[in-house]
């Protein structure tokens, strides 16, 4: 007789204490004092009723003595059934509503990782950006003294103080230092747009 008994290899109801929330606690306690204590009750009353039969079938208890008994025996046993299902049912409640707790707790601290993180790569964009910042406006004023010694050096070729070799030297020098800074402009500017976006979120 099993009386639909959760024939499980480990014990369903064996939680970890940390998950039980507080107010759980107590309840919680009670509860699995009372389903020990049903589950032991119903085993003495399974046992109880195969010693009926061994002594039914040993001759040492009549049939209508074996039918009064069981009877008795089979009562108890189906009230304990009740008891116990109705234990279980609020351990599966109450399990449930733990998890679903603790599910929620999980995903509020992994919000609150995830904003703790933004925040800090936030700061140190912003302090990458004022440091780029920086550099851009320095590149921005080395291609001004560029522009400014290309315009000495045009001023210079009319007054015909540089040859035309001279001039073509210097003016080539100029042009790929403006290229280097235009390559490096391009970069800069990139990556400061790329850390604005990070520090607007």
């Amino acid at each position: 007789m099993s009386h639909g008994e959760r024939q499980t290899g480990s014990d369903p109801y064996d939680i970890d204490p940390k998950l039980v929330l507080a107010q759980y606690s107590v309840e919680w306690t009670a509860l699995r004092a009372s389903y020990e204590e049903v589950k032991v009750q119903l085993k003495e009353a399974q046992d109880e009723l195969s010693q009926l039969d061994r002594l039914l079938q040993t001759g040492k208890l009549s049939e209508d003595e074996h039918m009064k008994r069981y009877r008795e025996t089979w009562q108890k046993s189906t009230e304990i059934v009740q008891v116990k299902r109705e234990v279980e049912a609020r351990l599966d409640e109450i399990q449930k509503e733990i998890r679903a707790a603790d599910r929620r707790l999980k995903l509020k601290e992994e919000e609150e990782a995830r904003r703790d993180r933004l925040e800090q790569e936030r700061a140190n964009a912003m302090v990458e950006w004022m440091g780029l910042k920086q550099g851009f406006d320095l590149i921005m004023q080395r291609r001004t003294e560029i522009n400014q010694d290309m315009d000495r050096l045009e001023t210079r070729r009319r007054a015909k103080k540089v040859t035309e070799e001279q001039y073509r030297a210097e003016r080539l020098q100029q042009l790929r230092q403006l290229t280097e800074l235009r390559s490096i402009e391009t970069d800069v500017k990139k990556r400061l747009g790329e850390l604005l976006e990070m520090i607007r979120g």
